[in-house]
C-alpha cells in the first residue's frame, strides 16, 4: 500500500535500546560468575558461570537487551563481547545497533 508503514513486527523492534559510546568502557569480569540484578533478571535465574559458553552468551544477551550502559560497563568485558560476539544472539535491533556503531563487532561475526 502506498504511504503505508507496516507495524513493527515484535516489542524488540520498538524498545529503546542503550549501548556505550567506547567499547573501552566495557570493565566486566573475564571469568567466574556473574550475578545479575533483579531488574535485569526478572525472569529468575540471576548467576551466570562467564566460563560456560551457554551461560555466557545467555548473560550477555540479557545485558545487552535489558541493560542500561551502566550495567554494560559493569557486567561485560570488552575481549570477550569481541571475541565471542558471532555465540550472542541479541534481538535483531540490539545486534544492528552494536555491529553500527563497533566495527569490529561485524567483522567478528
Amino acid at each position: 500500500m502506498k504511504g503505508h508503514k507496516a507495524a513493527p513486527f515484535s516489542y524488540a523492534e520498538t524498545k529503546p535500546y542503550a549501548a556505550v559510546e567506547s567499547l573501552g568502557e566495557l570493565q566486566g569480569p573475564e571469568h567466574g560468575v556473574v550475578v545479575l540484578p533483579l531488574e535485569l533478571a526478572w525472569g529468575g535465574r540471576t548467576e551466570f558461570d562467564l566460563d560456560d559458553d551457554y551461560d555466557r552468551a545467555a548473560v550477555y544477551k540479557i545485558v545487552l537487551e535489558e541493560g542500561g550502559m551502566e550495567h554494560q560497563r559493569r557486567l561485560i568485558n570488552r575481549r570477550l563481547l569481541v571475541k565471542h560476539w558471532d555465540e550472542i544472539f541479541p534481538a535483531r535491533p540490539v545486534r544492528a545497533l552494536w555491529e553500527r556503531r563497533f566495527s569490529q563487532l561485524r567483522h567478528a561475526a
